[in-house]
């Protein structure tokens, strides 16, 4: 019950203070009083972070080009000249889901993971951390 409460007490808080901008453009408009010189909402917020971040949203040619760069002979889990022949059908797609993926905040799960595959050096060597590179 004392959760209810303080969802009540938080609703009637919230009507409060969202009706005090309407309530005060009434009697702005009903006395006749010409308002000049109100500051604008920029006015009020905090000077600019040079070390801050935007990312602007992707786009279908932004993507084509990246595609275009990738390395034929790299490992991948679909072959990259598959992509590479499919990237003007799959950019819309991918630019849909970057771009819903970065505005919500979400980076999924399965992108998060990497294969790692040693493979052996060319040289003979008796120290098996140096024997391997890791991709």
């Amino acid at each position: 019950k004392q959760w209810y409460q303080r969802r009540v007490i938080a609703n009637e808080f919230n009507k409060y203070f969202s009706s005090i901008a309407s309530k005060l453009n009434e009697n702005y408009c009903d006395s006749g009083l010409i308002v000049e010189n109100i500051p604008s909402f920029s006015d009020y917020l905090p000077k600019a972070c040079p070390t801050s971040i935007y990312l602007s949203d992707c786009n279908q040619h932004e993507i084509i080009e990246i595609i275009a760069e990738l390395k034929n002979g790299k490992s991948s889990d679909i072959p990259i000249h598959v992509v590479k022949k499919s990237a003007k059908i799959i950019s819309p797609h991918l630019e849909k889901h970057f771009n819903h993926c970065m505005q919500g905040g979400v980076f999924p799960d399965e992108l998060k993971l990497g294969r790692i595959s040693p493979i052996y050096k060319k040289e003979k060597s008796t120290d098996c951390d140096s024997a391997l590179i890791p991709l």
